[in-house]
This record gives structure tokens, C-alpha cells and sequence, in this order.
């Protein structure tokens, strides 16, 4: 096994660890044991614990920016593109249980030093692009693409919030359907 697979592998086992037993409690040796690998092996990849929960964060909020885009652009209008976005989030969350749960936790941890507001920004920029775009084009309403974009960002987390509590009910088509009227009533020029 190579170097980037093995150290693959110690994030994807420290996910598990950390997902289930949360940072505080959980262990190099925990972590080390889900890899299968010897705790200094895990070392030699991370220098520490605080270190290893950095990347495992990163790691997960890297899969999630990346499930978060997958088809928005292929989408032909503005509305479109932010209900396959709420779509991509709400997959990711019920696919991904572990990494989205690290994701929220992790940011509002002040031992691990991590802006909450950098964090923020990084998301909104990514939507603000979409709705920009849907400005530029008449589809959007005339207020600040910055507004609009935290519109956005309310309505997706709410949703992902209930989602936490009730998983399935994003099974639900007419639940999928009147979260995508609330984001077209929100950001439509046209309603």
C-alpha cells in the first residue's frame, strides 16, 4: 500500500472514531485499531491528535464542497442549480452521516482554532457565484447577490437541521418539491 493510500486510509478510520466517539474521548490507538495500522504508523502521517482532527475535518468538508457542486453547473437555470445544490447537500448528509456530524461540530470547537467565519465565507462564495450568475441573467431578484446568498444558506440549513432530526423525511418527494418553491419563491425574479 502506498503512502497516500495508507494515510487514506488513517482518515477514513479516524471519520469513523471520531464520528462515534467524538474527539474528546477518542484515541491515536482507537484510530490506529480502525486503520489496522500501529499507533506510531499514524504518527508518521499526523504529528499529533489536534493535527489529525484538522485534517479529518478538512477532509470531510472537502468531500462535502465536492458532492456540494457535482451537476449545479450542468443545471440550465439559476433555480435549478440551487435545488440540485440543496439536493447535493441533503445527499451528502444522509450518505455521509459521519463527516457531515464532524462538519458542524468541528467549527464551533475554539481548541481547535478553526474561524467559523472562514468556514462561512467558503460556502457562501461558492453559492454567491451561482446566484451572480443568475443576476447577470434576469433570473434572480435585484437585491445583492451577498443577501441573497445568506437567504439561501438560512433555507439549506434549516432543512438540513430537520433533516439531522427526521433523516427520511427527505425521502419524501413533496417535502424535496416545497423545499425548491421556497428557494424559487426566495431567489426567483419571477415569482
Amino acid at each position: 500500500m502506498n503512502s497516500q493510500d495508507k494515510k487514506l486510509r488513517i482518515l477514513e478510520a479516524a471519520v469513523q472514531v471520531f464520528g462515534k466517539k467524538g474527539f474528546d474521548a477518542a484515541s491515536i490507538q482507537d484510530v490506529a485499531r480502525e486503520a489496522g495500522v500501529a499507533k506510531g504508523t499514524v504518527y508518521l502521517y499526523f504529528e499529533s491528535k489536534d493535527e489529525l482532527i484538522r485534517q479529518v475535518y478538512r477532509h470531510c468538508y472537502q468531500m462535502d464542497v465536492k458532492a456540494c457542486q457535482t451537476g449545479v453547473w450542468e443545471e440550465k437555470d439559476v433555480i435549478g442549480k440551487l435545488c440540485r445544490r440543496m439536493d447535493n447537500i441533503m445527499e451528502f448528509a444522509l450518505t455521509h452521516p459521519l463527516e457531515a456530524q464532524i462538519e458542524v461540530v468541528y467549527p464551533s470547537l475554539p481548541q481547535y482554532g478553526m474561524n467559523q467565519n472562514a468556514c462561512l465565507q467558503e460556502m457562501y462564495e461558492d453559492i454567491e457565484a451561482v446566484i451572480r450568475d443568475g443576476i447577470e441573467k434576469g433570473e434572480c431578484k435585484s437585491l445583492p447577490a451577498s443577501l441573497l446568498t445568506r437567504i439561501y444558506y438560512g433555507i439549506a440549513t434549516a432543512v438540513y437541521g430537520m433533516l439531522r432530526e427526521n433523516p427520511q423525511m427527505w425521502q419524501d418527494a413533496s417535502v424535496r418539491e416545497q423545499c425548491h418553491q421556497i428557494v424559487k419563491d426566495s431567489m426567483s425574479k419571477m415569482s
